[in-house]
């Protein structure tokens, strides 16, 4: 007989809706991670596709690209 199984009912769901919702949350950073790094991507390779002329109008340089478009916020 396994623990859960000695567990009342009421508790056996409150365990199960918290695990839901743990796994949720998990989700939920994972994609948005994986929507981040598909926008970073994406603005890199339009950056990449622009002349030099273009990045240095904007204040870049090849070398600044992967930078600027990864930058963290602090919070």
């Amino acid at each position: 007989m396994s623990m859960s199984s000695l567990a009342p009912p009421a508790a056996q769901d409150a365990f199960t809706e918290s695990q839901a919702e743990g796994c949720l949350a998990v989700l939920k950073r994972w994609w948005s991670a994986y929507m981040i790094r598909r926008m970073e991507t994406a603005a890199i390779e339009r950056l990449r596709s622009m002349s030099d002329r273009e990045l240095k109008d904007i204040g870049l340089t090849r070398a600044g690209i992967v930078p600027a478009v990864r930058v963290r916020s602090p919070y």
